[in-house]
């Protein structure tokens, strides 16, 4: 078939358009793949409307993170066969320089050498019934254990790059097993992954946030003493108190992950979070606050304090959780929590972003099946 379906951005003023459109073919160094189901992140209309300003080369097709199957592999392929189920990666990296990446079908890089990669052969990503990826890209799943033995759904394992990213944070930091991890915001979608994640590490989570009702089904999902819930206040010296307090721990926590969203500027809880650390504590940064940040700088002085900021995740990240999830150690859909899955088609796409936008926190996913 010499055309596929895709859906097509003109202008961010403009909804999208499904388009009959060329089919992708596979070049040395690439793979085609049937979509099956593609990730929609809650804020991705924004995305598309400029709302969020994320540099993107039109016309093209957006998209996200997906699962697929091999449909075709260009001539230097060895591992990757047609009719493969994979995951299909969306952090394209220039192969002569893997330092500039962009988010195929969602950000394009903001600078000229990573505009570039949008601009040209990954400009058309997964919201389409067909995708062209690097062939490092895509990481073969086994479909015999996850579908079957496990039980889980292609619509499940669409939960995997919600985790990849806070697990890339957690392994920059080092958390190690009987380490104390503090999640803050804890209720968002990421930040409600991210306790899924490090309770599969081994680590006890100190899961933080305001919303005591979202607190109380983290609660209900994990049911472990390895997890504890902390109801922040308005009170930045108290809310590092009720943390350090939960941590149990003389010292301190060992490691803080934030997730921050747009509208906790000016009410972060980073700083009571750092305070909670104990001397060489590791603090991941991963929210979209924009703007600056504020933390108490000689504390993190005197105690040695690591920042590190963090962008998605690597390669062995994804292959590393992967083996989490076939082992069993990593839960996805209802074993995590999930209990609302929307799925639509392309033709229902506007409909599938609103129902994302409602869906942000912990609990609920929207899924595309082109």
């Amino acid at each position: 078939m010499a055309t596929h379906k895709a859906l097509v951005l003109h202008s961010r003023d403009k909804p999208l358009v499904l388009e009959d459109v060329p089919r992708p073919t596979a070049k040395a160094g690439q793979a085609v793949v049937r979509i099956l189901a593609a990730d929609m992140v809650p804020y991705m209309s924004q995305v598309l409307d400029g709302s969020r300003p994320y540099p993107l080369s039109l016309p093209m097709t957006p998209g996200n993170t997906a699962i697929g199957r091999v449909s075709e592999v260009g001539p230097d392929a060895v591992q990757l066969t047609p009719g493969q189920l994979v995951f299909c990666d969306i952090t394209i990296r220039a192969r002569d320089n893997p330092s500039v990446t962009i988010l195929y079908g969602i950000h394009g890089g903001g600078y000229p050498a990573a505009q570039k990669l949008m601009d040209g052969e990954w400009r058309n990503a997964t919201y389409a019934e067909y995708a062209r990826f690097p062939l490092e890209n895509l990481y073969p799943l086994n479909e015999e254990l996850l579908l079957n033995k496990l039980g889980y759904s292609i619509h499940d394992l669409c939960l995997m790059p919600v985790c990849l990213v806070p697990f890339g944070g957690l392994s920059e930091v080092d958390v190690k097993p009987g380490e104390v991890v503090i999640v803050a915001p804890a209720t968002g979608r990421y930040g409600g992954a991210a306790v899924a994640v490090a309770l599969a590490m081994g680590a006890t989570v100190v899961a933080a946030g305001r919303n005591t009702a979202a607190l109380k089904t983290l609660e209900d999902i994990h049911s472990t003493t390895r997890l504890r819930t902390v109801a922040l206040t308005s009170d930045p010296a108290r809310n590092t108190e009720l943390l350090r307090a939960a941590a149990a721990k003389p010292d301190g926590a060992d490691a803080y992950i934030d997730f921050s969203p747009p509208a906790a500027q000016g009410n972060s809880p980073l700083a009571s979070a750092v305070g909670a650390l104990r001397a060489f504590g590791r603090c991941a940064i991963m929210g979209g606050t924009p703007g600056n940040i504020e933390i108490p700088y000689l504390e993190v002085m005197f105690k040695s304090i690591r920042l590190q900021g963090r962008f998605m995740y690597d390669r062995h990240h994804i292959q590393c959780l992967i083996q989490m999830i076939e082992s069993g150690l990593l839960p996805l859909g209802a074993k995590a929590g999930i209990h609302e899955t929307q799925e639509f088609g392309l033709e229902s796409v506007q409909g599938a972003l609103l129902a994302a936008g409602k869906l942000a926190g912990w609990g609920g996913h929207v899924v595309l099946n082109p």
